[in-house]
């Protein structure tokens, strides 16, 4: 089109006529320069208005009111001249007022017959996704698409910063295509790419496979929300700062687990006093949390994940347990501390909760074989919680969703009421408070998975039922 603001066989042309709406709104900056693309007058508001609600509605108004192009669905590339996709992400700011990304970013809807007979170098996502201009916008659902304010716009080649583990997760999927368990597909097997289900509901989204009788539901390919909101990180410390180094594990053509198991058994079977002395630690048998802090420092991990690029991106739970000679553990699985208030403005397959139990963990077993002698490493297991049990667990959200709502902060679920996850504090004292929507200060309390459930589908699966 002749009447375009921008070059659109050029990226850095297009990137850079994103990046005047930093700090504005599509609106405004349309109003400033007179036009979008020529055409700024022939969106209505009431178009604005219908579609104020809709998701991905910011999106579409985005492309055709600002870069004066028709929404399609064409396979290419949004700017095919440039090979260029993009993609609006909303953020969200939470109580303590960090920034962060609302939701998991959809790319592409696939059909499991087409998937089936693609290979990665020349697959639909990686011809459509190499270069990804990302525009994150503050969500308001009380503003049309045209007054939201956009925060960052930049450029993403993912092939560039993250191809070997975006590899590796393209191929699970596949490959439970491939063997005719595509209904077996779950957001928590990768690390970087999901797949997640598609359509309002289980029965209105199935569809067939090509290796199994089995109907499946249909799948999207998504940068899990942990992915996304490290890119934004990323991208926001690389504007501020310059191009800074993040620090990775990962070599050129390793893939994260490779990586983990290589770093972890040059110490297996050694005592954690042993394994202490070889990596320049003290032992400290005062310390209730050396084992955690054992495996925190064989991955290279301060006293949290935030220092270590894969960790960040991924969401990965890294998580110690303490075996006894019978295989057992009393041991429950804590995660973040409830924010009270935030959870009151999440949908659940954007609660911070669903990222974390959508996300793999990465259980460092410490085992001893006699009541009395040391603990040593005994195994690090990778495990991700089954699809199927996603159900339970929002079970348990929305109860305590609705708890805080009523302002009932006294009968979360217990452990003994429900035997997968519960609520309960993880303040470090009866005073470490968290303040609520309702104006008072209570205590921080967390979700947890229960023991038992750790015991059956990690432990037992392990060792055998003792």
């Amino acid at each position: 089109m002749d009447n375009l603001l921008y070059d659109e066989t050029n990226i850095e042309s297009i990137v850079e006529y994103a990046q005047r709406l930093e700090s504005k709104t599509i609106d405004s900056v349309n109003k400033e320069q007179h036009s979008y693309a020529g055409m700024y007058q022939d969106v209505p508001e009431n178009k604005k208005i219908e579609n104020k609600n809709n998701k991905g509605s910011f999106g579409n108004y985005l492309e055709e009111a600002y870069f004066g192009k028709k929404n399609d669905n064409k396979s290419l590339a949004d700017f095919p001249l440039a090979n260029l996709e993009l993609k609006a992400s909303p953020l969200k700011t939470l109580s303590n007022y960090e920034v962060r990304v609302k939701e998991r970013l959809v790319l592409n809807h696939f059909t499991f017959n087409d998937i089936d007979k693609e290979v990665f170098e020349t697959s639909h996502f990686k011809e459509k996704n190499e270069n990804i201009l990302l525009v994150f916008y503050h969500h308001d659902s009380n503003l049309l698409p045209g007054d939201l304010q956009i925060q960052l716009a930049d450029l993403w080649q993912c092939m560039k910063e993250d191809e070997s583990q975006l590899r590796a997760d393209w191929q699970i999927i596949v490959d439970k295509v491939h063997a005719g368990r595509a209904h077996e597909i779950s957001e928590g097997d990768t690390l970087y790419l999901g797949a997640c289900t598609k359509g309002s509901t289980a029965a209105t989204s199935m569809q067939v496979q090509p290796h199994s009788d089995i109907k499946a539901r249909g799948r999207a390919l998504c940068f899990k929300s942990c992915y996304i909101n490290h890119i934004y990180q990323i991208l926001a410390q690389r504007k501020e700062h310059g191009r800074i180094l993040e620090d990775r594990i990962l070599s050129e053509n390793e893939t994260f687990e490779q990586k983990i198991n290589s770093l972890f058994n040059p110490y297996l079977k050694k005592t954690a006093d042993e394994i202490c002395d070889l990596i320049g630690e003290n032992y400290n048998v005062a310390n209730k949390s050396r084992y955690a802090d054992i495996a925190r420092k064989i991955v290279g991990l301060k006293k949290s994940e935030d220092n270590l690029y894969e960790f960040n991106a991924s969401g990965i739970q890294l998580k110690t347990i303490r075996v006894e000679p019978n295989g057992t553990s009393i041991e429950s699985l804590s995660f973040k501390n409830v924010d009270f208030c935030g959870i009151l403005e999440e949908d659940w397959e954007e609660s911070d909760f669903y990222s974390a139990i959508t996300s793999k963990f990465i259980f460092v077993l410490f085992k001893h074989d006699t009541k009395d002698s040391e603990y040593y490493l005994d195994r690090v297991v990778f495990w991700q919680i089954p699809e199927s049990d996603y159900q339970i667990f929002k079970d348990v959200w929305e109860d305590t969703k609705t708890k805080i709502q009523h302002g009932d902060y006294e009968h979360f679920i217990k452990m003994s009421e429900n035997h997968v996850s519960h609520i309960r504090p993880k303040g470090k004292n009866a005073k470490d408070l968290m303040y609520t929507p309702h104006g008072t200060f209570e205590k921080k309390k967390c979700f947890w998975i229960n023991q038992e459930y750790i015991q059956k589908n990690v432990l037992n699966q392990i060792y055998g039922k003792a």
